[in-house]
Formats: C-alpha cells, structure tokens, sequence
C-alpha cells in the first residue's frame, strides 16, 4: 500500500464538537529534516549604551539532526558548518559581513539524528537607526549544502523621544552574578512555548530621556478573547538613560494557547508602549491532561470508538503511551525521526484553525476543515464569492481522488456548508 493510500485510509471520519483552550501542535518548518543546514533565526533589537544607535543581537539555532555528521578519528562524530551574517542598507550596500566557523563533536551516533539537542550561536551587529536587510547563512562544510534567510530591520530614532522601549523579548533563562547584572541569557525562537512547566522572562530595553524621575512599567496579558488575564505595574526611578528589564512569568498560569502582550512605559504624560503576541505549543506528544484530551479530540477522525472510550478516563501516562503507540504504527518510514503521516494530519488540522474558524467554531470542526483533514489540500479550488443571482460558493476538486466537493455560504458570512449532493462524494 503505498503512502497516498496509507494516508487516505487513516484519515476517515467520526465528527465531534470541542473547544480549543489550550496548545496547539508546533508545526516545523518544512526545510529541516531534509538534509539542508536548516537554522532558526530571531533578531533582538538592544539599545547602545553609549545612546548612539543600536546592538542587535543575531541567534540562531541549529538542531543536530540537520547538521551532517561524519565519523572522526577520535572515536567520535564531526559536523563542521560556517555561518555568515550580513547587513546591507536601503541602497544594498554591504554595512556588515563576518563568518563564524562551528565545529561539533559528540560520541555516540544517535546524538547526530537528535532533534532535541540545539547549538545557538550569538552574535551583535552595531547599527544606526534605519532601514536594513540583515542576510544569514549557513554552508555545511561536510556536504556543501547551504541555506539562508532574509529579514527585513526598521530602527526608529530614539534618542529625542522621553521614553522609548526596544522591543520584547521571551528568554527560556536568565543567569545573574553576585551584582545582579544578567550575565547570560537563553532566548525562546519563534516565541512560540512547547512545555507548561516551569516559567519564562520578559526582557527588554528601556530608554527614558528625563533620569530620577518615576517610571510605571505596566504589563498586561490578552487572551485570544481580548480578556485580561494578568495585569501588573511596576513603579522605578532610572539613574541612566539606557537599563534592561525582565520580569519572570509562571507558564502554568496560563491556559489558554495563544496571548498577546502589552508593556507600557508612563513617565507623567509620556507614554511608550510596544506589543508582542506568544503561543503555547506541543511537539511529538502532548505534555498535560488538557493538550492530549485536545489532540485525541482532534483525532477523533481517525481514532476507533472503543478506543476513545477506553482512554477517556484514563491518565496522563496512559493516554501519552497510547498516543505514540498509535502513530508509531502508522509511520510511513520508521528510519526518519519524524513521523510524516502525524506531522501532516496537525498540520491540517492547524491549517484549518487559521483559514476557517468562524461563528464560534474552531476550523477544524467546519466542513471545509472536515474534508481538508480527510483527504489533504485539493488540487484545484474554483472559488465564486460574488456570483449574481447566486449564494458564494467553492468547488474542491481532487483528480487523482476522483472526488469533487461543493461548498455553499447561505449566510454570506464565509459560513460554507457542504452541499448535501457532496455527502456521497465524501463516503464514496
């Protein structure tokens, strides 16, 4: 049986209902595990201390599993890869270059497969306020395969303004000294969480014009529903232009899976404010009662009956047992460390979420999700919003499937319905 069939027989249908309160599966990017020197990538924008401009701070992280290992003469495995940063200005002049060379040793052969052990990499280029395009890239000097990213930098001038925040940052560790000045930190990529232990620090810069005068400091967390979930102000007196602020955040304090984060700066009638939103994930097996009863809910597509009866009621360890066991069976290619049929079935389910929630309803549980799930994205979409004389429509079209779908908006909201001609279609 090949892949497509193995695909399309697991994914059949028992409809369900449910609310999404809690983390969603963490999709990875589609250029890591497919032996490219895939990278993550976050910029940090610092202030000067000297008040000229700015430090950004470059952090990029690797996995093991996307660095090529070869066998070395010291009973060991090597992975040698050279990094570059550049930043060009509007008028694609080069304003920064350097190249870093890595070299990585480890022991034992499954470490170069591993997915959880991460290198990151720091580095700071000193910019003046403008607009740049900052080039990272990385060559793998064992197989000369490379990869790169661009992103685009905007840097407001600051220095005029009473108050000014740098930008947000979301640190996994903060490491201090006797003084109490950060030595070390380990930034979270992607703002993006994949455990509800333990905690995380908000971090960032804080440039006040007019020094011993007070400052309040006002944090406040939105829920996806605009609900304030926590709010705190805190009162300071800054003696310098220029100083770092953390403030530490319990993740298990919070429940739902996506938030939006404000800090506003006030100093008599100055205010500054910057926003920055953050998500709770999970990534090959869900970590708490209320992400895997989500994850077997969402799977209730494909999940035998008896089976969701059975670990209903079951515990944590249980039900997580069962979770890998029932994907672990249904590998396409065990020799991979990562499951393809279960990163594509979240993955539409994701997808679904994104593109067709509305009313109320999570995208997953409407009928477009529904047959997106079942039967993957359609080779053609004909798509009739504004028809005269008619209610907007879409037609999915699956060649190879044999199948066609018709989707109709009777509300004129974007509430597609199947059309009752469809249901055979979709159990045919």
């Amino acid at each position: 049986m090949n892949f497509l069939k193995i695909v399309i027989c697991c994914l059949c249908i028992i409809f369900c209902f449910g609310n999404i309160v809690s983390a969603q599966y963490y999709e990875g990017s589609d250029k890591t595990g497919i032996g490219l020197p895939y990278f993550d990538v976050v910029l940090h924008k610092q202030f000067d201390p000297n008040i000229n401009g700015y430090d950004i701070l470059v952090l990029t992280q690797f996995v093991y599993d996307d660095l090529t290992f070869i066998k070395s003469d010291m009973a060991g495995y090597d992975a040698s890869f050279e990094l570059l940063i550049a930043a060009y200005d509007e008028k694609e002049n080069v304003i920064f270059n350097r190249t870093i060379n890595k070299n990585i040793s480890v022991k034992r052969f499954e470490l170069t497969n591993d997915r959880d052990q991460k290198i990151l990499m720091k580095n700071s280029i000193r910019l003046d306020p403008g607009k740049f395009t900052i080039l990272i890239k990385v060559l793998d000097l064992s197989t000369n395969e490379s990869a790169s990213r661009r992103l685009n930098l905007e840097l407001a001038t600051y220095q005029q303004e009473p108050l000014y925040i740098s930008g947000i940052s979301f640190l996994q560790d903060v490491q201090w000294d006797s003084n109490m000045q950060v030595v070390d930190f380990s930034p979270t990529i992607g703002n993006n969480f994949t455990a509800r232990e333990g905690f995380f620090f908000i971090y960032f810069d804080l440039y006040v014009k007019d020094l011993l005068q007070p400052v309040d400091l006002r944090y406040v967390l939105y829920d996806k529903k605009n609900q304030i979930e926590l709010d705190t102000t805190i009162s300071i007196i800054v003696n310098k232009n220029v100083t770092s602020h953390y403030y530490k955040i319990e993740k298990n304090d919070l429940k739902m899976n996506r938030y939006l984060l404000g800090i506003n700066a006030r100093q008599a009638e100055f205010i500054a404010k910057v926003e920055k939103n953050f998500s709770f994930f999970w990534t090959e097996v869900p970590g708490t009662n209320e992400d895997i009863d989500l994850a077997f809910e969402q799977m209730r597509y494909i999940l035998p009956h008896d089976s969701i009866k059975k670990y209903e009621n079951a515990d944590l360890e249980a039900k997580q047992a069962y979770f890998k066991r029932f994907w672990k069976e249904r590998d396409p290619n065990p020799k991979t460390t990562k499951n393809e049929l279960q990163d594509e079935y979240f993955r539409r389910i994701n997808y679904a979420n994104r593109n067709y929630t509305a009313f109320g309803q999570q995208g997953w549980l409407t009928d477009r999700g529904r047959i997106l799930i079942k039967f993957g994205f359609p080779d053609d979409i004909e798509r009739h919003p504004f028809e005269m004389g008619s209610q907007p429509y879409e037609i999915w079209r699956y060649y190879a499937l044999r199948k066609a779908f018709l989707f109709i908006d009777a509300t004129g909201f974007g509430d597609y319905r199947l059309h009752m001609d469809s249901l055979d279609e979709e159990y045919r």
